[in-house]
């Protein structure tokens, strides 16, 4: 979110110049939040050990603002809905998609590598959301793009997580149309290698000059989400270690929007 906290109140260095009425509002509304139900302007008053005159014509201000209602009935006055959408923002920032969101793009900008969330759909899988770098040369996706499931460093993961035969693990590597078809034999020990460490690697078999990792957003049970990043191979290679570390860190913020880790 990026919102500052503000710190705690013994914390806080003094006011040269306090604005009473502004230190008074903010008491009255703090005042009201702390009940459940809606107080009068008496309780309010003792609380606050405020003037009623002034706490009355700060309430009616606050009413007039939409901040605070009053029932004309009981004569009591409660918060309104318009402190929400004074919030709005502050809470729109602490949504978990837009966190995703804003890794997934700052991921693929600093990395210079194109970033995205891929979903398991029965023996396939599909790509939900993506985001590029801005470099000249860089791979694009598009969002609902299905691929095989066993395909490059994504199916080595989804392989190592599944529990699936011998004969349906050869099977499905047959349907991958790999460029540069690995070696099956070395292909099962990379699936071996990508259960251990939680990180499946495709080095240009899946399309030539092009790396593929990948890591799991569900980090137990079934795999149904993946975080995946495609770049092409360069002289001295990419910082893998540098590159995992930050997929693993996207993958941590997919996993908290609501019905991805659960689906």
């Amino acid at each position: 979110m990026n919102a500052i906290r503000p710190l705690p109140r013994e914390d806080r260095p003094a006011l040269a110049k306090p604005v009473g009425a502004v230190t008074s509002a903010v008491g009255i509304l703090r005042c009201l939040g702390r009940h459940p139900d809606p107080r009068r302007l008496s309780e309010v008053v003792r609380e606050l050990g405020l003037n009623p005159s002034t706490a009355l014509n700060i309430l009616r201000t606050l009413e007039h603002e939409g901040l605070v209602t009053l029932d004309r009935d009981t004569r009591r006055y409660g918060l309104a809905h318009g402190l929400a959408n004074l919030a709005a923002p502050l809470l729109a920032g602490d949504d978990p998609r837009r966190r995703f969101t804003r890794a997934l793009e700052a991921g693929a900008a600093e990395l210079g590598v194109t970033v995205a969330l891929w979903r398991r759909a029965g023996d396939e899988v599909e790509l939900e959301q993506v985001a590029e770098s801005d470099a000249a040369m860089r791979i694009a996706f598009t969002v609902g793009r299905r691929l095989p499931m066993f395909l490059g460093a994504m199916g080595r993961l989804v392989a190592a997580r599944g529990d699936f035969t011998p004969q349906a693990l050869r099977a499905g590597f047959a349907r991958v149309p790999w460029a540069s078809p690995p070696d099956y034999d070395r292909w099962l020990a990379e699936v071996a290698a990508a259960r251990e460490a939680g990180v499946g690697l495709d080095r240009g078999h899946v399309n030539r000059g092009v790396i593929g990792i990948a890591v799991p957003v569900e980090t137990h049970g079934p795999l149904n989400h993946i975080i995946a990043a495609a770049m092409f191979e360069v002289e001295g290679g990419p910082d893998l270690a540098a590159i995992v570390h930050r997929l693993k860190t996207v993958a941590a913020l997919a996993a908290e929007i609501p019905g991805v880790s659960h689906a």
